[in-house]
C-alpha cells in the first residue's frame, strides 16, 4: 500500500516537472486601433453638448427671465462734409491810359482832339464853311512852319484852296489849330473829304469830314 502510494507521488512529481518545462505561448497581440483625427473634434462637441444640456437642466425659469443682454449699441457715426474753399483770385483792371502829348515815340504823329462841323451834318447847296480839326504834336519832331503844311489828299473836294501853311510852329506836346474853306456841292448827297499834315516827305495825321447836302 505505501509502495503504492509512493508510485502514485512520483507520478504526479514526473507529471509536474514535464508540465514545468513545456514553453508557456503568449496570446497573439491585439490589432493596433487606427487613430481617427475627427473623433478628438467629436468628442468635443458631445462634450460641450452634455454640459450645456446639464447646464439647461439646472436653469429655473427665473433664471431665464433674468438674463439681460449687455451688448451695446454704438451710435452711426455721421459722415460731416468736409467744406471746400474756393479762391477767387481778382483780375487787376488795368486803366485805360490816356496818350500823354508827344508820347508816341514817332518823329511824327498827331492826335486828333475835335471836330467841326461833326460827321453827319447838313448843309443847303453852295453854301460855305469852315472846316476845323484840333490837332496836338504827338511826335519827338517839331511841326515847322517854314516846311509844313496841311492839305488834300482824297475824296471829294469841297475845299476852295488845297493847300494851307502852318499859322506857327507846333513843338511836341502843343495844340494846333488846322482850318480849311469849304462850300456844300450844288447838288444833293453825302459828300467826304481827307486831309493830311505834310512834312518834306512825311505825310501823316489823317484828318476827315462828311457832310450832307439837301436839296
Amino acid at each position: 500500500m505505501l509502495r503504492r502510494n509512493y508510485r502514485t507521488f512520483a507520478s504526479l512529481m514526473i507529471a509536474a516537472i514535464v508540465l514545468a518545462c513545456v514553453p508557456v505561448f503568449a496570446p497573439a497581440s491585439a490589432p493596433v486601433p487606427t487613430f481617427d483625427p475627427n473623433s478628438i473634434n467629436t468628442s468635443i462637441v458631445q462634450t460641450a453638448d452634455a454640459a450645456l444640456t446639464q447646464t439647461a437642466v439646472f436653469i429655473t425659469p427665473t433664471d431665464v427671465a433674468t438674463i439681460t443682454s449687455t451688448a451695446t449699441i454704438l451710435p452711426t457715426e455721421t459722415m460731416t462734409a468736409t467744406p471746400t474753399f474756393f479762391f477767387v483770385l481778382s483780375t487787376p483792371t488795368v486803366p485805360t491810359e490816356t496818350p500823354k502829348p508827344g508820347s508816341s515815340g514817332l518823329k511824327y504823329d498827331c492826335r486828333i482832339v475835335s471836330k467841326t462841323p461833326a460827321d453827319g451834318a447838313i448843309y443847303a447847296p453852295n453854301v460855305g464853311f469852315v472846316t476845323r480839326w484840333q490837332v496836338i504834336n504827338m511826335g519827338t519832331g517839331t511841326w515847322d512852319s517854314d516846311n509844313a503844311d496841311y492839305r488834300y489828299e482824297s475824296g471829294d473836294r469841297l475845299h476852295t484852296s488845297g493847300v494851307y501853311d502852318l499859322d506857327k510852329s507846333i513843338s511836341p506836346g502843343e495844340q494846333a489849330d488846322i482850318k480849311v474853306d469849304m462850300k456844300a456841292p450844288g447838288n444833293g448827297g453825302t459828300f467826304s473829304t481827307t486831309w493830311i499834315i505834310k512834312i518834306g516827305k512825311a505825310e501823316f495825321c489823317q484828318m476827315t469830314v462828311t457832310i450832307q447836302i439837301n436839296n
